[in-house]
């Protein structure tokens, strides 16, 4: 073999990518790449505050199977075929034509199916990490580079991908106004006519908003569009899942001290609104966060307390309408000091909660004053 053939037959071996996507939620990509061997399916990321992370699929092999893990392939930097008795097709499956292949992001935006002609071919979902690959439907047994995905009646995550794909099919510009709507008249219902009217979007995805509602010398925050999508890793934690994936915020205090810092305390409520996805966690009852914009001092209330309306009595309540079957948590806002985060801490958020609770009946209500007398 001569050097032309040589230098054209290492070309042909390097890696070429067959399709990739942004997720429309978090800062993620999916890539799909190729070499005249195998195919492997990426996700790339890096949540905020976090390291960058890869998550990978093996999808097929084209050629025929190694009898073992291909260790001087990855010592070459090369993607390994998948040994041969863990395929489906161990003497190599047919190429795939790019013109076939789709990518369905979960509904949460930290997770991926890739799609052939239709059908699901490999899906990486959200927790996936080193132990635990993607599955692959050309995968027969568990492997450090996939898992099987089997069939629908096996595995929940054709059912997840058959209903991320028909969320991002059917959402269009009369989406949201339903939405909206249908959001406005509950926050009213509730808590009474809004003054203002605040699009946070800035014209992205997912469209957001949120209003103000002064009433007895209180000022009262609340956003709407936030649980159009649902919260990552919830799935983690919980076996019921939809019951807290989707939330609203809300933020009450006293008029005067909310015109004193108006512009900040907005800007602060609407940041949060992308905090989950932005870090790729999840934001629930008893949940503390920073906080660098509550009047009259930050530095006095560096965090925020999150209450549910469904776990705390003595709260407002807003009834949102279900999404899809899943519950919408309205997260009301409240400041606290280091100190009292630092109980939380110790005793748990329930301890805080519960050691305000009993004499008053304001806990949700910010007026500028420590609460919790730790």
């Amino acid at each position: 073999m001569g050097i032309k053939d040589s230098l054209s037959k290492k070309k042909d071996i390097e890696p070429r990518i067959l399709i990739e996507s942004n997720s429309p939620n978090c800062d993620i990509q999916a890539v799909i790449e190729e070499d005249n061997r195998c195919v492997y399916f990426y996700l790339f990321g890096q949540p905020k505050y976090q390291e960058k992370f890869m998550n990978i699929c093996w999808v097929r092999n084209y050629e025929k199977a190694p009898k073992e893990t291909d260790v001087q392939a990855m010592r070459d930097g090369k993607a390994p075929m998948l040994p041969y008795d863990y395929c489906a097709h161990p003497n190599g499956a047919e190429r795939l034509d790019p013109s076939k292949l789709e990518i369905v992001w979960f509904e949460e935006g930290d997770g991926a199916a890739l799609l052939y002609d239709k059908e699901i071919l490999s899906v990486i979902p959200g927790w996936s990490n080193p132990q635990c690959p993607g599955y692959s439907k050309d995968c027969i047994k568990v492997s450090e580079f996939a898992w099987p995905l089997g069939s629908p009646s096996e595995n929940v995550l054709f059912e997840r991908v058959r209903k991320s794909k028909e969320f991002w099919d059917n959402w269009n510009e009369d989406s949201w106004e339903k939405v909206q709507t249908a959001y406005l008249q509950a926050i009213e219902r509730s808590l009474g006519k809004y003054d203002k009217y605040y699009a946070i979007d800035g014209g992205h995805w997912p469209p957001k908003a949120m209003v103000t509602i002064n009433k007895d010398n209180l000022t009262y925050i609340i956003t709407l569009g936030v649980s159009l999508i649902p919260q990552p890793k919830v799935e983690m934690y919980y076996e019921e899942p939809e019951q807290y994936r989707r939330f609203e915020l809300g933020f009450a205090m006293k008029t005067e001290l909310f015109n004193k810092n108006k512009n900040g305390i907005l800007a602060y409520v609407s940041g949060q609104t992308s905090l989950p996805w932005d870090c790729q966690t999840w934001l629930g009852h008893g949940h503390t966060i920073p906080c660098d914009q509550i009047w009259p001092d930050s530095r006095e209330f560096p965090f925020i307390l999150l209450l549910s309306d469904n776990e705390v009595n003595n709260v407002p309540t807003v009834n949102f309408p279900l999404n899809k079957e899943d519950v919408i948590n309205l997260l009301w806002m409240v400041p606290i000091t280091s100190e009292e985060r630092m109980f939380a801490e110790d005793k748990g958020s329930e301890a805080l909660i519960e050691k305000y609770s009993r004499n008053r009946e304001d806990l949700w209500v910010f007026k500028g004053n420590s609460k919790f007398n730790i």
